[in-house]
Parts: C-alpha cells; sequence; structure tokens
C-alpha cells in the first residue's frame, strides 16, 4: 500500500507552487524592474521574484511526466537572463 501517491505529491507540491506562482505575478505588475516571472513547464512552474528573493524556483517539475533535456536548458536560461545565479539543491 502506498502511502503517498502521485496525486497527493501533486497536491502537496502545489501548495508551494501556487502561492510562489501568484506572488511573482503580483510583483510584475507592482515592480516591473525586478524582472519577476512565472511560466509553466514539465507540468508545473519556474518562478522568480528578483535576485537574492526567497521565491524564485522551479516548482512541480515531473509531475505530470518526464523533464526533457530541452526543459532543463529552458530552465537554466529563464533564470540566466533574470541574472540569477544557479542555486542546487539536493533531492532525496
Amino acid at each position: 500500500m502506498e502511502f503517498v501517491d502521485k496525486a497527493f505529491a501533486r497536491r502537496l507540491e502545489a501548495t508551494e507552487e501556487v502561492p510562489q506562482v501568484h506572488h511573482a505575478r503580483l510583483y510584475q505588475k507592482l515592480y516591473p524592474e525586478v524582472s519577476a516571472a512565472a511560466e509553466e513547464i514539465s507540468g508545473g512552474h519556474m518562478v522568480f521574484a528578483g535576485v537574492g528573493s526567497p521565491i524564485g524556483r522551479a516548482v512541480g517539475l515531473g509531475l505530470d511526466g518526464p523533464v526533457s533535456s530541452a526543459d532543463l536548458d529552458r530552465l537554466e536560461q529563464f533564470y540566466r537572463s533574470r541574472g540569477a545565479g544557479r542555486r542546487l539543491m539536493s533531492v532525496l
């Protein structure tokens, strides 16, 4: 018996994803100079709300299918184009 299925994992991930997307979209309107953005990618979102902001990461990727190398290239370009450095997180 699975304790956590795919649908439950998606709901858990959405608890972080949805507020970050809304925050970035609000920042787009209030602070256009920050270059805030939220874009869909691989079943999730890439979120950026300014260099150094704790709201700025990819969330939910791969929950709806495989993540391609083209998706990873797009992800890297999304953050690089906004002046965000690379931050790596380990996944257990």
